[in-house]
C-alpha cells in the first residue's frame, strides 16, 4: 500500500504586527532578505527596541565602514549608538585611523574565528544588540552540508550560552537568500526566523 503525502503550507501576513515584534526583539534571530541595501537595514534597526536607547555592534563582512557611514549620514539611526567592525577593509588601517565608532579586523574564514570576533567586539563595545552581516559568508541554506550545519549549531549554541545575557540580549544574523530556496534551517538553535523582501517598484496607481 502506497501512502500519500500531504504538504500543508501556512502563510500569514504579519506586516502590521512586525513593528510590535521588532520592538520587543530578543534572542538569536535569523533575518533572511533578498539582497536588501544597508539603508533598508537601517529602517529595520530603527524599529528594534524603540522605547529605550540601545547600543548596536555591527560586524560587517560585506560592506566597508566608509560605505556604511555614508548611508547613516543620509538616514540616521534614532535613539541608538552603533559601532562597526569592518572586516572588508582589513586590519591594515587599525593604526592609521583613530575612529571612535569603528574597528578594523581581518575577515574570519570560519565560524570558529567568527565566534572569536564576536567576543572581541563585545569586549570592546558592550552592545545590547549584535548584528552579523552576513551569515551568507559561511552558509548556503539552499544546499547545506552536514558539516556546515554542525558548525552552525555549535556557533549558535556558543552565542546563547556564552554571550546571550542581560546586556547582549539580541543577536541578528543577516542572510542574503537571493533567489535560492532555503532548507534545513537550524530552527532548534534559533529563537526567531524572519524573511524580509524589499520591493522596489512604482505603485500601480501612478501608471
Amino acid at each position: 500500500m502506497v501512502e500519500s503525502v500531504t504538504n500543508i503550507n501556512f502563510w500569514k501576513e504579519v506586516q502590521y504586527e512586525m513593528n510590535n515584534i521588532l520592538k520587543e526583539l530578543k534572542g538569536i534571530v535569523l533575518l533572511a532578505h533578498n539582497s536588501i541595501e544597508f539603508v533598508d537595514i537601517i529602517d529595520i534597526l530603527n524599529k528594534i527596541k524603540t522605547e529605550r536607547s540601545t547600543t548596536i555592534l555591527y560586524i560587517s563582512l560585506v560592506r566597508t565602514y566608509d560605505f556604511l557611514k555614508l548611508a547613516l549620514d543620509q538616514k540616521p539611526l534614532k535613539n541608538k549608538r552603533i559601532f562597526f567592525i569592518d572586516c572588508v577593509s582589513g586590519s591594515a588601517f587599525t593604526e592609521e585611523k583613530a575612529i571612535d565608532d569603528a574597528l578594523y579586523y581581518d575577515p574570519p574564514s570560519n565560524l570558529i574565528e567568527m565566534k572569536e570576533l564576536v567576543k572581541f567586539g563585545i569586549e570592546k563595545t558592550d552592545p545590547d544588540i549584535v548584528v552579523i552581516d552576513s551569515l551568507t559568508q559561511f552558509m548556503d541554506f539552499s544546499m547545506p552540508t552536514e558539516y556546515n550545519l554542525s558548525d552552525l549549531h555549535k556557533f549558535l549554541r556558543a552565542l546563547k550560552s556564552e554571550y546571550l545575557n542581560i546586556n547582549q540580549d539580541t543577536f541578528i544574523l543577516l542572510y542574503d537568500s537571493g533567489m535560492s530556496f532555503m532548507q534545513n534551517l537550524p530552527k532548534l538553535s534559533l529563537d526567531q526566523i524572519f524573511k524580509v523582501e524589499i520591493l522596489k517598484e512604482e505603485p500601480w496607481w501612478r501608471d
